[in-house]
């Protein structure tokens, strides 16, 4: 089932030793250890001084998405008449880098949403910051404190009595605890509470084909496209597990193998195998792109070797948007293609841009939504999703610790939808189904866009990096 491109006869010993990591990442996948990263949960309790009231307490509830935004619910009695206030922020995070250390903070991006309690004027804005650690695993962001804007505008640390990470467990097992953030009657209460099981799935007969394509050689760009590689082959053999769909059948071209000649091969492999009007293909790259005058609004794929770029030769390509064609040719219900990579000039240089905060143990993935993952990938009408993670004239963006931006928005975008409880009023987890391509893929270039915004991709200060995705979606939904 697990398909590698070539023979290994004449290889160096290090390309055979990724080869089979790579090989072991994804047999590990389709046997059920998956590393998916899903909503991760915090508890703050700070006491606030304000020159203008007595000292009193903000109780925070704050869910964290794996895209790095979140959820803050905080609990306050105002200072003079003891009236009891719930107020809801949704934040997302900025990032001040020193020499020493990286702090985050998740900031406000929207107005306080009174909750509970009558108008109110005394509520003073916070800010979250989370120090960057490291253990055996991997990097993680570690809550530390909370800071308060004063109305003159400046920020002053809050006194923190407690800051605590919560499992999923901890709050199926503390009704109090969650009951006073959130009503029995709100999606969030619901689907901490919800007693369905995580049942076997019933098996299915449809087919996943999965190409996964990352330039992992290259120096420039190859520690974020071997996470790129792991994300990608952890969400989708993740969702084919849920789903019960046991006939996965992964190519994964990396290391020595990454050229033009080892994905002809595997398109052609594809189409022999003719997949039913059932199954779904998704094909994913991650590495260089570059466009030449007179292209469409879709990049190439780069297979430039280090002789070519010596050489300043163009080196072999090959246009995203014909593998699309090929690949919708097919006819599966879902054909997803994604490209992460630059759309602009051949010479221009990667842009390394900035992690996101992750919470330590990666999080905790909720019940699956089956009624979500069917609506996207078993449609009743065929679907197909074409995406480039740039439009034309820009580069994209990536960071060794969390990949290609577009591809780390868009997965989280799916764990959100497949798993997690997604604060939004359009996207209602219990009894509804409101999940779409449309959507995932608008929220996934608006977040990539935010975050490409913070980087200088020119001369100038001013000169910010413009990501946003370029797609066809047929039918539109």
């Amino acid at each position: 089932m697990l398909h590698y491109l070539h023979k290994h006869k004449g290889k160096s010993k290090t390309a055979f030793s990724f080869m089979f990591f790579s090989a072991f990442i994804v047999l590990s996948l389709l046997l059920g250890s998956c590393s998916v990263y899903g909503q991760a949960y915090y508890y703050f309790v700070n006491e606030i001084n304000s020159p203008v009231t007595p000292v009193y307490t903000y109780k925070t509830f704050l869910t964290l998405q794996p895209d790095g935004n979140a959820t803050a619910r905080i609990q306050y009695n105002d200072a003079f008449s003891n009236e009891l206030f719930l107020v809801e922020l949704n934040l997302t995070d900025s990032t001040d880098e020193t020499s020493s250390a990286t702090t985050k903070y998740l900031v406000a991006n929207s107005t306080p949403k009174l909750i509970v309690g009558s108008a109110d004027t005394s509520f003073l804005m916070p800010r979250f910051i989370f120090i960057k650690k490291y253990d055996s695993l991997n990097y993680y962001y570690e809550p530390v404190g909370t800071e308060i804007k004063m109305p003159g505008g400046n920020w002053v640390n809050a006194k923190n009595i407690s800051i605590q990470q919560k499992t999923f467990d901890d709050l199926k097992h503390d009704v109090g605890f969650v009951g006073a953030f959130y009503f029995t009657t709100e999606t969030f209460y619901q689907y901490i509470f919800d007693e369905e099981t995580k049942a076997i799935p019933v098996p299915r007969d449809e087919k996943m084909f999965l190409i996964v394509v990352t330039d992992t050689v290259d120096h420039s760009i190859g520690k974020s496209t071997k996470t790129d590689l792991n994300n990608v082959t952890a969400l989708f053999t993740n969702l084919a597990k849920s789903l019960g769909i046991i006939r996965i059948i992964p190519t994964i071209i990396a290391g020595r193998d990454y050229n033009k000649a080892s994905v002809e091969l595997a398109l052609k492999k594809l189409e022999a195998q003719k997949p039913a009007a059932k199954d779904i293909i998704i094909f994913y790259f991650s590495g260089h792109g570059f466009r030449l005058p007179g292209d469409g609004e879709y990049p190439r794929m780069s297979f430039r070797t280090p002789a070519n770029r010596q050489k300043q030769e163009l080196g072999d390509n090959m246009e995203l948007e014909a593998v699309d064609k090929r690949l919708k040719a097919l006819g599966a219900r879902v054909t997803l293609v994604l490209g992460d990579c630059c759309n602009t000039d051949i010479y221009a240089n990667p842009v390394i841009g900035d992690d996101a905060i992750k919470s330590k143990g990666g999080g905790y993935l909720g019940n699956f939504n089956l009624s979500n993952a069917q609506k996207l990938f078993l449609p009743v009408m065929p679907v197909s999703i074409f995406i480039a993670s740039v439009k034309k004239d820009h580069v994209s963006l990536s960071h060794p610790d969390i990949g290609g931006y577009f591809t780390h928005f868009f997965t989280a975008e799916l764990e959100k939808n497949l798993w997690g409880y997604y604060n939004n009023s359009s996207l209602i987890f219990a009894g509804q189904n409101n999940a779409s391509w449309l959507r995932i893929i608008v929220n996934s270039s608006t977040n990539t866009a935010a975050k490409a915004l913070r980087k200088v991709c020119g001369k100038t200060e001013n000169d910010r990096c413009n990501q946003q995705a370029e797609f066809n979606l047929v039918p539109m939904q």
